[in-house]
Formats: structure tokens, C-alpha cells, sequence
């Protein structure tokens, strides 16, 4: 997580510092290899490659490459969703065909743009390094460009050794590809976390579409507008015909739509970290991505900020503290 982290570059280094070890340091800091190499534990000259530049085009995700002599590892870093436009590559969700699947088609460009630009430095540092296994990893927008770039490599190595292992580490990743029985491999080497309530985890356009059919599911009721007032400002409960209604909106199948299939995480588990009545207390449970594929969008007050990865690296040093003997 600390490399995912790393890839947003300084101004979110600082915040996660800030949250984990109370200290702030206010001058400016410009991204560096010695800003990545102080927060991921590394000598700054093992960061070998950076495309971190936040004015540069939006034609290929930011991301970052390093070599971790102490763990064995090579590791690409996918930035997250940093810009206006890539909240659109976000959202603009619709799938193509990938891999003798489908995926989500904007991830999969961006999966492929990334490896054309890194694949040269990270296949040289494997060469140099032998014995050393490839992860991926990313946050957000680059989370689900990482499992991509995972389902790629297994299927067409490009250029990789087939002994070099690859496996992928995201976080909030969403749902990305279908079928996950086209890329066994692939999906036993991914694990995802999600914290809390983030709705990345569970935005695609499939689940959007239920989203849709629950409130075209309210509108039809025409509900006087006292009534709707009354919901909206929580001064009235919904009945239990409306609740009803909306669950079974939220359950039914749709009528397939070309290009919005239901696509999924493919990670042969989900951790999902939770905080617990305790304050500054985690804990965390596993599911498969088909049960979360279930669940659909929920829609609360902290859907957006479970999503930092301030969050996600709070709770999952937590966590590690304290399952360490």
C-alpha cells in the first residue's frame, strides 16, 4: 500500500504521515525519488523510473518503478484518480474485449499504455535481478489498471520470463473483468482490499443500472411532494411497500445491455478491513469478488472518504501491528 500510496506523489505522502505518525512538515516538497524512497523504506536509488508528472497528458496513468532488494521484488506503481479526467475514465465504464474476455474498456487501455511505457525498465531490472518476482500494484483507477495489467502478463507474458512470478496487489480496485474463469491464473496471484464502505469497490455499470432502477422504482410511485420532502429530510420513513420495491429493483435481473456485462475483481480474494467499536481499531474479512458483486452500491455518508488511501493505509498498519507475534 505504501508504494500505491506513493504514486499520487508528496502532497499525498504528507497527508498519510500526518494521520500515521502525527507529524506534518509544511514546506512544499516537489515528488522525488527520495520523498518515495522515505515513505516506502527503500534507498532512493532503487527507484529506478518515475512518470509522475501531474501537468503532463492523461494518455498514460502515472506510475513508478522500483527494485526491493530486501523482499526480492520488482514493483510497478499505478497511480490512482487524481484528475477531473480520470474520474471520467472512472465512470465511462463500458467493456471491450480483453484477453478472450471482456473488461472494463478504459482500464484496459490505460493497463496497456502503462506496460508499453514501462515494460522495458521493468523487464531490465528483472534481467539484472534474477530470482526476483514482478508486483503490480495501485489504488483507485490504478488498482483496476494493475489486476489488467496482471491478467495481461499471465496470458501473454510480453516479454517476461515465463519463471518470473507477477502478482498484484490493488486497492479499491473496481470491477473490472469478466469472465474471471478466463484468467485462472491471473485471478489466484491478485488480492484486493477495500476499506470500509468505499463504493469504488462496487461501481460499474452494471451496478449503476440497478442504481437507476431503484430510483425510477421511487419515481413511479408518485409521492406527493410533502411526502418526498419529508423522506428527503429524514423526517418521514420509507413504507415497507417502498422499501420492498426498492430491494427488489436493487435484486432484479436487468435486461443485458452490449458493452455492460457484469464485470468483476479479478483477485482470487477480497480483504475487506472494517473498523470496529474500539476507536482507532481495525479488523478485516475475506469474500470472493462474485458475493460482493451481490451486494450493489450502498449509498452513505462516507462512501468517498473510505476511499483515500489515508484510509487504507491507516487501517492496514493497524491490523498489522497487531497480528504480529
Amino acid at each position: 500500500m505504501k508504494y500505491a500510496t506513493a504514486a499520487y506523489g508528496a502532497s499525498m505522502i504528507q497527508a498519510v504521515e500526518i494521520g500515521n505518525e502525527g507529524r506534518f512538515d509544511s514546506h512544499f516538497q516537489k515528488m522525488s525519488r527520495q520523498s518515495i524512497s522515505d515513505h516506502v523504506g527503500i534507498p532512493h536509488d532503487d527507484i529506478i523510473e518515475m512518470d509522475l508528472d501531474y501537468d503532463a497528458e492523461g494518455d498514460v496513468l502515472r506510475h513508478f518503478v522500483a527494485v526491493d532488494h530486501e523482499n526480492k521484488i520488482v514493483v510497478l506503481a499505478i497511480r490512482g484518480t487524481f484528475s477531473l479526467s480520470e474520474i471520467i475514465v472512472d465512470v465511462a465504464g463500458f467493456s471491450r474485449q480483453f484477453c478472450g474476455g471482456e473488461a472494463h474498456s478504459e482500464m484496459a487501455n490505460m493497463a496497456e499504455r502503462v506496460w508499453e511505457s514501462a515494460h522495458q525498465t521493468v523487464t531490465d531490472c528483472l534481467q539484472r535481478n534474477q530470482g526476483y518476482e514482478l508486483i503490480l500494484t495501485g489504488h483507485s483507477l490504478g488498482g483496476g489498471a494493475a489486476c489488467l495489467l496482471n491478467i495481461l502478463l499471465h496470458r501473454t507474458g510480453s516479454k517476461l520470463s515465463p519463471h518470473i512470478p507477477v502478482r498484484c496487489f490493488s486497492y479499491a480496485a473496481p470491477p473490472v473483468f469478466t469472465p474471471l474463469s478466463f484468467a485462472p491464473k491471473a485471478v489466484q496471484s491478485c488480492h484486493n482490499y477495500i476499506y470500509h464502505r468505499d463504493v469504488v469497490t462496487f461501481l460499474s455499470v452494471h451496478s449503476v443500472r440497478h442504481l437507476f432502477a431503484a430510483l425510477k422504482a421511487i419515481e413511479d410511485q408518485r409521492m406527493g411532494f410533502k411526502h418526498r420532502l419529508q423522506l428527503m429530510l429524514g423526517q418521514a420513513d420509507p413504507s415497507a411497500s417502498l422499501c420492498q420495491l426498492v430491494r427488489r429493483s436493487l435484486e432484479s435481473d436487468l435486461i443485458p445491455k452490449t458493452g455492460a456485462p457484469k464485470l468483476e475483481i479479478p483477485c482470487t480474494t477480497n480483504v475487506w478491513l472494517r473498523p470496529t467499536s474500539n476507536e482507532n481499531s481495525w479488523d478485516y474479512k475475506t469474500c470472493d469478488s462474485r458475493q460482493l458483486n451481490r451486494l450493489g452500491i450502498l449509498v452513505v455518508e462516507s462512501l468517498f472518504q473510505d476511499h483515500f488511501p489515508t484510509r487504507y493505509e491507516e487501517s492496514l498498519l493497524q491490523c498489522h501491528e497487531r497480528l504480529l507475534p
